[in-house]
């Protein structure tokens, strides 16, 4: 499993530090852990739920429409 920090998940996907940090405060993406007070440890499943919501915004979705998204996604996948 690949780790990323929040400035790996920017570099990897092309947007910058700070929209990574804001999709974290709006509750779109959570890390897997947290590592003393700031460093913030993600995954590969972290990663691919970043270009995720990535593609959503550049569709022209708003956050809370990602979320509505993300939300009725995770129920689907949990029914399987």
């Amino acid at each position: 499993m690949a780790v990323y920090t929040i400035y790996d998940l920017a570099l990897q996907t092309g947007v910058s530090y700070h929209t990574v940090y804001y999709y974290i405060r709006e509750g779109l993406l959570e890390a897997d852990k947290i590592v003393g007070t700031r460093v913030r440890i993600f995954g590969d499943d972290g990663l691919a739920r970043l270009q995720r919501i990535i593609n959503l915004r550049n569709q022209g979705n708003s956050i809370e429409s990602i979320r509505a998204i993300l939300i009725k996604e995770n129920d689907n996948a949990k029914d399987l």
